[in-house]
Parts: C-alpha cells; structure tokens; sequence
C-alpha cells in the first residue's frame, strides 16, 4: 500500500499527461475520476505501475484510477498540486459530426448520475453505521426511542434521506457548473416545513393541486427525491448560462441570483419536479413488476449487470442508489440494491481470502490478505476485484458464479436490509432492523455461509495462475503486460526519424502544447505541415489507434515507442476532419501513410494543425539528439 501520496499523486498526475491535460478531478469511495482534455497523451503503463494503483479504466476522456480506500490521502495530494478541478464542465466535448449511438445515451446518462450520486455515499455509509448502533442499543440494551440519545441518533441516521434533495443538489451544480448555493436553496424550499404542511392539508381535503402564479402546481412533498432534483438543476444550469449572456455585468451580481430562483421555483413547481416524479414512478413501477413476476430473479438480475456491464463501466453502479435511497425513505427498507452489494462485495472477501490461504505466492498474498479485511469488514471489493479477480480471471468466474447463485438465494428468501451500507459483515445487523426482525437475520446469516463456503470451494476447485506476481517491478507492482497490456521491448537498438508530414520542423520548446514542450511524454519534435497527409516516422506495429483518430501509437523492432499526435487539442474535434488508414496490429515503413486530416476543419475550429512525433520511452535511451533534416531525431541505446 502507497504511503508516500504526495509521490503517488505526482506519478499519476504524470501519467495522465500532466497538470494541464487534466479538466476535472474528483473522487468516489475507491476511485480518482480525472476527465481529460486528449486520452493519446494518457501513458497508461506508467499509471498502472504506479505503487497503490489497483487498476486503470479509460472510456473516451473519462479516466478512473482505482487505488481503493486510499483515496480520501489521495484525492488530497492531487488536490494540491493540480488546484480544485471539482466541478469544472471542461473537456466534454460533443461532436455534431459524429452522431452517437443510443447505448451512447445510456452510457452517458449513467456516468453522470453516477458522478452526482458519489459524493453523497459518505453520508448514506455513516448513516448505515448509526443505524447498526441503533440496533446494538436495542437489542443488547433494551434501549428505545423513548431515550434521548436513541432518539437523537435515529434523527441523524435519517436526516441523510430526508434531506437528499439538498445534498444532490450540490453535487449536481457542480457537475452541471451553475450555483450550488442557489440548487441547495430551491431544494430546501421544497422541503420547508410550511409547504409540507400545505401538501399534507390540502391533500387530506381531496385537493390534487395549488396555483403558484396561476399556474397549476401538484401537490407533492420531495422529502428523499433525487431525480426531480437533477433535472431541475440541469434546467438551472441552462438558464444560468442564458442569465449571464442576457444581463448587463453593472447589475447582474444580485439580479441573476433573484431572476434564477424565481423562474426556476415556477419550473421546479409545475414541470421537472412532477415530471420527475412521473420517471421514478414509472421507474419504480417497473422494479415492482419484475419483483411480481420473478421475485426470486430480481437481485440476480441486478447482479448479472453488476458483474458483465460492470466490467467494462466500473463506478456504474452509483448510479443506482436513488433506487436504494427511495425505497428505504419510503418502506423502510432496501431489496434490491443493498442485497446485490451485499452478494457483490462480501463474495470477494471471500475469495481473497481463499486466494490468500491457497496461494504459495508472497507477493500475492500480500495483497489477497488486506483484500480480503477490505471487503469483508470494510464494503470495499476493489482491491480483490482488480487486484486479483481481473488479474488471474479464474478468481472472476468464482466471484460471478457466487455472486449469482447468492443473489438467486436472496431472492428466494425475500432479503430485506433495513439501512444503507448493508454490504459487510462489520454492518450485518442492519438485516435485524430496529424491529428485531430475527428470521431476516437469520437468511442473511446462512447466504454469509454459503459465499464463504461457496468461495473456499470453488476456489479450491476451479484453482488460479499466481505465476504473474513473481514478475513485479521494483515498487511491487506486476509488469505491464501481466496486467492486460501487449508486451513492449526494452529498446535494443538505436533508431532514426523521419518527418511525419511535409513541412517545416518545429523543435521541441517550441511546440504550442506545456506537455510535449516540456517533454511530459517523452522528447519530442513537431511539423508545421503542408498538406493534410500523416505518415509513419518509424518502420514497426501498430500499437494503437485513438478512438477519436487524432494520434497513432506505433512500436519498432528496436523496442521504440513513438506517438504520432495530429494536432494540439485536436481531440476536441472528437474524430471530425481526420481519417486513420491503419489498425492496431499492423505494420508499417517509415514514410508510409497512416492517417490523412482536413486542415479546413482543423483551421475553422480554431485547432492548431502541428503533428507533434514523440519517443514515449525516451527515458530508456542512453541520449536523443535533434536535427533538421531528413532525419530530424536520433535516439540512441
């Protein structure tokens, strides 16, 4: 486990392309969520490698770093050295060139509700906590809420609910860059005891609805709402931009805040706030129909998604707390989302454990045992998860068969968990409740001995390759290409350049971008083309090609690692004007064409036509020299 966090920091911060290639910077319960201005100058290898770093997913210009509960030491270091990049809307870049595919939509809509709902998790834990020591005070100590302490304790273990339109309202001005004072304020009106009060009268009285404005309002409360929230800070934040463009600068520090609330107390009142609760309806009406029709099928099928989709978008699963937060708000308990943590979190301590046990590898079973404390005592898996599960695979298909066949279980027993955070053994009693509910307890329980057999057993049978942590750097950590990524050879022979492009040579200091001209990603030159061709500067593969076409990665016989960026900042074009005529995996000579750009596109956009030719592993030559010429970069061994 890292210590030394400001190092750490400064290592990821490196890999990820420096200081000024980062846009925004926040953090979940294990993981650095970094959105990036260009992916190609992220040096994936070196992130993974870096001492702490459990794992490394890259979505486009959405980077995760997973390092585990660390975190919290983390994110500080980072803070420090990068500035407050929390809430920053830069760096999301559409392309109307390139339209997006409806699983586009889905993906996007749940990566951002993940990013508003990871900053409540802390309170909704804390609030799992207290409710555990409710039960400790009830049933060990006879305590009721007819004591003063067991009172108040159960008042701040609820209030995190209650008010979870404030809190989503803050974190969703940040992530839609508008007021987070005014959103919190246009929630707390909401949950004003006067308006409360009205809605309770007048309801009781047979009235639907109330005029604000001589408009019609629905009669709600919005005490737990989340997605009435977000939409209506969505709207805010649209209106806010408009606000700023449309008042006069001498008047629009207090007549943009006065104008925002009022139009978006009629907006909340009478359109996001019902249609919001139109969608959870819906929504929740959907849940309640599977859970009619296949009661038993309902977590497992949660769990499913958590174990396939959730490999390929980890953190996802925030997203689908409000379904947790509402139904513990509104029934008193959660039967869906807690269970499937609980089948998905307590299964890989087990396994870790197993690992631990079984493995004859040291290496190993240094990480497997903190693992396992991690997940089963901690509600942390993502240490096993990438630590071990995606590392040797097998232990995968165990947690996944477990997983399954315990969610399967739960379904058929009709678990029920009582608080948030359900999804460890250090908050097992949270199954009991504050109503002693002893045969739920008892389920959850047995399901506890049946991952822990199930995982010891399996593990055992189906076995694991520990082989790759004997291959570790000096920092412990396993090689990149035990970890996923091809093989790169250690240089063993000195290479030459050639022009990437006609045109004129640009020397290293001189390239319009802090990250190749302080040499960031390996030294490098730039062209200053004359046509809109890119060729190779080197013979070797292909290593990879970006998504968004505007760099090319190419590795030579020798052992040399060579970016080709088309432009600075071009990944802002998301693909638009460039054209790549290569793939991952082919050859190439140097001279021969491997991409082609629009240098109308790129000039009417403002982007900066410079082909920038960068030797990644620069470090690992003995000196590269620079020339203009025909060979205008040497590097030698």
């Amino acid at each position: 486990m890292a210590s030394d966090y400001k190092a750490m920091a400064t290592s990821i911060i490196q890999g990820l392309g420096g200081t000024g290639n980062l846009t925004n910077v926040t953090h979940c319960a294990t993981r650095l969520r970094v959105v990036v201005k260009d992916p190609a100058k992220i040096n994936q290898a070196a992130v993974k490698k870096v001492n702490g770093v459990l794992g490394l997913e890259v979505a486009g210009n959405q980077v995760q770093v997973i390092v585990g509960q660390v975190i919290e030491d983390l994110y500080l270091a980072v803070e420090k050295q990068v500035g407050s990049l929390a809430g920053k809307a830069g760096g999301r870049v559409a392309s109307p060139d390139k339209p997006k595919k409806p699983l586009d939509y889905v993906a996007g809509f749940m990566s951002m509700l993940a990013s508003i709902m990871s900053p409540v998790i802390p309170g909704l834990v804390a609030a799992g906590f207290l409710a555990t020591i409710l039960t400790i005070m009830s049933v060990f100590f006879g305590i009721d809420s007819s004591n003063s302490t067991y009172a108040i304790l159960y008042n701040f273990s609820q209030a995190v609910f209650y008010f979870m339109p404030v809190f989503v309202a803050y974190t969703s001005a940040q992530r839609f860059n508008t007021e987070p004072v005014l959103a919190m304020l246009l929630a707390c009106a909401l949950l004003y005891p006067d308006w409360v009060t009205m809605v309770n009268t007048l309801t009781a009285e047979g009235q639907e609805f109330v005029g604000y404005f001589g408009l019609p309002v629905t009669l709600t409360t919005y005490n737990g709402a989340v997605v009435q929230i977000i939409l209506s800070v969505w709207v805010m934040s649209k209106i806010d931009m408009f606000l700023k463009r449309a008042i006069p600068e001498v008047v629009r520090h207090f007549l943009k805040p006065f104008l925002l609330l009022l139009v978006m107390s009629v907006i909340t009142l009478t359109v996001t706030g019902p249609l919001g609760a139109l969608i959870t309806d819906y929504f929740t009406a959907f849940i309640n129909w599977i859970s009619e029709v296949a009661p038993w099928f309902t977590v497992a099928a949660m769990v499913i998604f958590f174990t396939t989709v959730g490999v390929v978008l980890p953190g996802f699963h925030m997203a689908l707390v409000p379904i947790a937060t509402a139904n513990i708000a509104t029934i008193g308990y959660d039967n869906l989302l807690n269970i499937a943590f609980f089948c998905c979190t307590i299964t890989p301590g087990f396994i870790a454990l197993a690992v631990a046990l079984k493995t004859k590898s040291n290496n190993l079973r240094q990480i497997a045992f903190p693992a396992a404390l991690s997940a089963l005592f901690g509600g942390i898996s993502e240490p096993t998860t990438y630590g071990i599960s995606y590392k040797m695979v097998r232990p995968y298909y165990v947690h996944t068969i477990v997983a399954i066949a315990t969610a399967l279980l739960a379904g058929i027993m009709q678990l029920k968990c009582y608080a948030f955070g359900g999804y460890s053994l250090t908050n097992i009693l949270l199954y009991m409740g504050p109503d002693r509910d002893m045969a739920n307890f008892t389920n959850a329980l047995i399901l506890v001995a049946f991952m822990a057999v199930a995982s010891f057993v399996l593990t055992w049978v189906i076995g694991f390759d520990d082989s790759i942590y004997d291959e570790e750097d000096e920092d412990g950590n396993p090689l990149p290409e035990s970890e996923g990524e091809p093989a790169k050879k250690v240089p063993t022979a000195n290479e030459s350049f050639v022009l990437p492009a006609q045109g004129e040579y640009i020397a290293q200091t001189d390239i319009a971008d802090n990250v190749f001209a302080q040499g960031i990603l390996g030294p490098c030159f730039g062209v200053k083309p004359t046509d809109g061709d890119v060729v190779s500067p080197v013979s070797g593969s292909v290593y990879a090609v970006a998504g968004t076409k505007h760099a090319v990665t190419i590795v030579t016989d020798g052992g040399a690692e060579v970016l080709v960026h088309i432009g600075i900042d071009s990944v802002k074009l998301d693909g638009a004007g460039l054209e790549t005529f290569v793939q991952k995996g082919d050859r190439v000579t140097a001279g021969q064409r491997v991409a082609s750009f629009d240098k109308d596109v790129f000039e009417k956009a403002g982007v900066d036509t410079t082909i920038v030719c960068s030797l990644i592993n620069g470090k690992d030559y003995a000196s590269v020299a620079f020339q203009q010429g025909d060979a205008p970069m040497i590097a030698t061994v």
